[in-house]
C-alpha cells in the first residue's frame, strides 16, 4: 500500500466538490462520469426487485439472470462466447480489475500499461507485489500502438499486459491493425491480457469496436471488464462484471469471496433491464459528439491549444504550449486563474506532459463558459 497512490481524478472532483459547497466559483471538469439520469425502466425495475424482497445474498458471481444476459450481450454485440461460469459480476468494474490483478500478479512478475492510461492500473498492479511498466504512446501521433513499442518494453518477467479502448483519457479507439499486433504480441510472449472496454458504446465517426476476447487464438488469456456506468448513466449503482475463461474466472471469485462477497441484489436485477436500453444509450451518445465537436472547436480556436477530436469516451485530451509549463502547472494555473478544474496529463502517466484531460460530459453552458475563460487567460 505504501508503493500505491491515491487516485488523483478523484481527488480532484472531491475537490471541486469542496469548492463549490464553500461558495467558490469553479466550473469542475474532473469526473468521469455521464451527466444523464439512469433510465427510467431501470429506476423501475430496482424498486419492483426491493418491493419483491429480492434484497438478500446472492451467489458471489452473481445471480444466474444477469449472468446469463450478460454472456447473451457479449456474443450478439461483441463476438465473444462466454459462459456463466466465466461471468462474475462485481460492484462496478474496478473490483473486477483488482481482482485480474491480485489473482494473477506476484512479486517478480511485471504488467505492462499503454499509457497514458488510467491511473487505477498502476496502483492495482504495485498492490500486487508487481512492477508496472509504462508503454508511452505518442500524442504526435495520435496515441497509436505499434509492435515495437510493445517488444521494446517486454522482458522474460512480463506476466501481463492493460489495455483500454476506447481509452480514458486519450480517447483513442483501437484499429484493426493494432488489435491484432497486440494479440500476436501476447500469444508470442505467453502473457495475461486485461482489456478494460467500459467505453465501448461511446465511440464516434463511424469508428468499430473490437474485443480481445472475440479472437480464437487469445481468448482463454483476455480478461473483458466491462459495466453499466458509462452506457446507462449508473455510476452510483456500482455494477461491472469481468469475463473470462471459467478457468481464470474460478481464481477471480476468491477475490469477491472473500472481500465484497456479491453485487447488490437489487442493482442486480435493474442491470439485466439496462442491457436493452440502447436507445437512451444512443442519445447520450450521440449528445457526447455534439459537445466533443463544441469543445474542440473551441480549444482549437486558441492558439496555445491542440485538441485532437475524441474517437471515443467523453474527454478532450489536449495539449497547451504556454510559457513552457508542465501539466501539473497548467493545471494548477487554470484553477486559481481561470476557476477550472481539470486533471493534469501526468495523472496518466508517461505520455501525458504539457496535457490536460477535460471531461465534456457536462452541460454545454459550462463547457463554452470554460472555454470563454481559457481563450482570456492564454491571451
Amino acid at each position: 500500500m505504501k508503493r500505491a497512490g491515491g487516485s488523483p481524478t478523484v481527488a480532484l472532483n472531491a475537490k471541486g466538490i469542496r469548492m463549490k459547497e464553500e461558495g467558490i466559483d469553479v466550473l469542475s471538469f474532473a469526473a468521469g462520469e455521464p451527466d444523464f439520469d439512469t433510465p427510467e425502466a431501470v429506476k423501475a425495475a430496482a424498486a419492483e426487485a426491493i418491493r419483491r424482497n429480492d434484497t438478500h445474498y446472492t451467489s458471489a458471481a452473481g445471480t444466474i439472470a444477469l449472468r446469463r444476459r450478460i454472456v447473451r450481450k457479449l456474443w450478439e454485440e461483441n463476438g465473444i462466447r462466454a459462459s456463466e461460469d466465466g461471468i462474475i459480476v462485481t460492484p462496478g468494474a474496478k473490483p473486477a480489475l483488482y481482482a485480474a490483478l491480485m489473482s494473477f500478479l506476484e512479486e517478480g512478475d511485471e504488467c505492462m500499461v499503454l499509457t497514458p492510461a488510467y491511473p487505477s492500473y498502476r496502483s492495482g498492479i504495485l498492490m500486487a507485489g508487481a512492477e508496472y511498466v509504462p508503454v508511452p504512446l505518442r500524442f504526435e501521433d495520435g496515441f497509436v500502438v505499434t509492435r515495437e513499442m510493445l517488444e521494446a518494453k517486454v522482458t522474460a518477467r512480463s506476466k501481463m499486459l492493460i489495455v483500454c479502448s476506447p481509452c480514458n483519457p486519450t480517447g483513442h479507439v483501437l484499429t484493426k491493425r493494432e488489435v491484432h499486433d497486440i494479440a500476436d504480441f501476447v500469444l508470442e510472449h505467453d502473457m495475461l491480457l486485461v482489456s478494460d472496454e467500459i467505453y465501448e458504446k461511446l465511440i464516434y465517426d463511424g469508428r468499430e469496436h473490437l474485443s480481445f476476447g472475440a479472437i480464437p487464438e487469445i481468448s482463454d488469456r483476455v480478461v473483458t471488464l466491462n459495466g453499466l456506468s458509462k452506457s446507462a448513466a449508473m455510476t452510483g449503482w456500482r455494477i461491472g462484471y469481468s469475463a473470462s475463461s471459467p478457468e481464470l474466472a474460478r481464481v477471480m471469485l476468491k477475490m469477491q469471496q472473500n472481500t465484497v462477497n456479491c453485487t447488490a441484489s437489487f442493482t442486480q436485477f435493474a442491470a439485466i433491464t439496462a442491457f436493452d436500453c440502447a436507445a437512451e444509450t444512443e442519445r447520450m451518445r450521440q449528445s457526447y459528439l455534439e459537445r466533443r465537436d463544441l469543445i474542440c472547436d473551441g480549444l482549437n480556436a486558441i492558439p496555445a491549444i491542440t485538441c485532437p477530436r475524441a474517437e471515443g469516451a467523453f474527454y478532450a485530451f489536449f495539449r497547451i504550449d504556454w510559457r513552457d509549463m508542465s501539466a501539473g502547472e497548467l493545471a494548477d494555473t487554470l484553477l486559481d486563474k481561470a476557476g477550472v478544474l481539470v486533471v493534469p496529463g501526468t495523472a496518466f502517466g508517461e505520455g501525458g506532459e504539457k496535457c490536460i484531460r477535460m471531461s465534456f460530459a457536462a452541460d454545454r453552458a459550462s463547457l463554452q463558459e470554460a472555454v470563454r475563460r481559457m481563450r482570456e487567460l492564454f491571451a
